[in-house]
């Protein structure tokens, strides 16, 4: 009478403190390979895999980690396929290729992107924001789900967001006495 799922989830829920609003730092600690993809038409000769990105997530402006409830560091997966194309016509890019230029921090041909890449990405860094993404299932039925919006090369040292525009001058003051050189505190 039920089908038993074709594949298993280990989905966890986001901490509630996530703001879409926020940038985030993603540290990439794994990369699975989830075989050819479903959306693959063989009649096409199409192959590609689908691939899991799983990151570590830090908040950029205090560097502070998200942990789980348990108390463990969250672990945000998303995915991709394998494809890494870019469309010269309408200058599409493949989500996979975007991710991997902003983890190397530069624009990549198509020739450098090898075997070794994964190995070359793992423990790096970039930085990015979530969106709230209305997903429709095979049902028919909408459900929102957490995803990486965008990501950027991350460059550590260097400030998350722009700088605010610093405030304008104060007024001068009014004059007054002089004050006695015991009132300085330095």
């Amino acid at each position: 009478m039920f089908q038993a799922p074709k594949r298993t989830s280990d989905f966890t829920p986001p901490p509630t403190e996530i703001d879409v609003d926020e940038r985030y730092i993603f540290k990439l600690v794994k990369l699975t390979d989830k075989g050819v993809s479903e959306w693959a038409d063989p009649a096409k000769g199409e192959d590609f895999h689908d691939i899991d990105w799983t990151f570590q997530v830090a908040r950029a402006e205090t560097k502070a980690p998200i942990f789980n409830a348990d108390g463990s560091p969250w672990e945000y997966i998303d995915n991709t396929t394998s494809k890494i194309g870019k469309n010269p016509k309408n200058g599409m890019v493949a989500k996979a290729r975007l991710w991997i230029e902003a983890y190397l921090g530069h624009s990549v041909e198509t020739d450098e992107i090898t075997a070794d890449t994964p190995n070359q990405l793992i423990g790096k860094f970039a930085s990015g924001f979530f969106e709230n993404k209305e997903i429709q299932a095979r049902d028919g039925s909408v459900y929102t789900r957490l995803k990486i919006l965008k990501l950027s090369p991350y460059k550590a040292g260097a400030p998350a967001e722009p700088r605010p525009a610093p405030p304008p001058p104060a007024p001068e003051p009014e004059p007054v006495a002089a004050a006695a050189q015991a009132d300085i505190p330095f």
